[in-house]
């Protein structure tokens, strides 16, 4: 089922190419907004046409004030636009709150359950989310990362998802699996939550660590990795190296984030396989193209493969997608 209340589009003569009218997609989450102009099908867009803003938790004025004063260039060039939002502005600390489609789930369904307004002029419309009972038996939701996966779709139109493993890094990593175009069952991992807390507001990291960041650091990312495989279950007493690692050896332990962060993200792709299994034809990996090779060093320090899209050009095949 498409949107298109008032896309209107005009036929060319004889060469019959379609002219869509161009409108507004929003990927708002919880940490970071990020809008688009979508003006041409099949072409990831241009930079300079993604706007960036705070996530819905740390906004301090009306959702709508946020949105329509950051996409204000676009409508002064185009006029009344319609716009398509998805992720944590549809949830109870959102804009107006959408419902979760219950897994397996078909993502080309997403916009069947959209909740459709009008804001200063413009349709609107937010899309719902998705919920399962994830493989540890507990239940588990997501809102905005099942567009990143329909743009997968799109973006690898024929290509099988049998034995695929897929993960969208960030502050609530998630990890799902999908057959036949439909969303199976996920898990969420608060990797890049537990980091920012942990680096932040707690003594493992010392704050001249903090103020005068270092570049990250592979060789002591994978340091962090190497301790969560010799041992998969220690977590916990293992972030303490963390400090320890600097008082006792100094500048040679390195840098202290990107150990811990070695840590944590080893420990959340390890967990992720033994819930998940070894996936043979290896891990898709969508989100920011540095975090994922975070994750990319991981898996293949544990001999598996992976590949990774753009989660901007993740977040626009979807829109178009729909």
């Amino acid at each position: 089922m498409a949107l298109s209340w008032e896309m209107k589009q005009a036929r060319t003569g004889e060469d019959n190419i379609m002219h869509t009218r161009p409108y507004v997609g929003v990927d708002w989450g919880t940490s970071r907004m990020r809008a688009m102009l979508i003006e041409e099908e099949g072409q990831a867009p241009d930079r300079d046409h993604v706007v960036y803003g705070d996530g819905i938790a740390k906004l301090d004025r009306p959702i709508a004030d946020v949105l329509l004063s950051a996409i204000e260039p676009w409508t002064d060039k185009h006029g009344k636009l319609d716009i398509v939002m998805a992720g944590m502005v549809g949830s109870n600390i959102g804009w107006r709150e959408t419902r979760y489609l219950p897994c397996p789930a078909s993502l080309a369904d997403l916009t069947d359950q959209a909740e459709r307004f009008e804001q200063c002029g413009h349709c609107m419309a937010i899309l719902p989310g998705v919920r399962c009972t994830n493989p540890m038996g507990q239940p588990d939701l997501m809102r905005g990362e099942e567009l990143q996966m329909l743009g997968w779709l799109a973006a690898n139109a024929g290509v099988s998802q049998a034995d695929r493993l897929y993960c969208l890094p960030g502050t609530h990593t998630k990890w799902c699996r999908m057959d036949g175009g439909r969303l199976e069952f996920f898990n969420t991992s608060l990797t890049g939550e537990l980091f920012a807390m942990l680096k932040e507001h707690s003594i493992l990291v010392p704050k001249d660590d903090v103020i005068f960041a270092k570049p990250f650091e592979k060789d002591t990312f994978l340091k962090g990795v190497d301790v969560i495989l010799d041992q998969p279950s220690a977590l916990l007493h293992s972030l303490f190296s963390t400090r320890t690692r600097k008082l006792v050896q100094g500048e040679a332990a390195g840098d202290g984030p990107s150990y811990l962060s070695g840590l944590l993200i080893g420990s959340c792709v390890q967990n992720a396989f033994d819930l998940y299994g070894i996936p043979a034809a290896g891990v898709e990996l969508v989100g920011d193209p540095s975090l994922c090779r975070k994750y990319a060093h991981a898996i293949e320090r544990m001999g598996q493969s992976c590949r990774i899209l753009d989660g901007v050009d993740a977040v626009h095949a979807g829109f178009l997608a729909l």
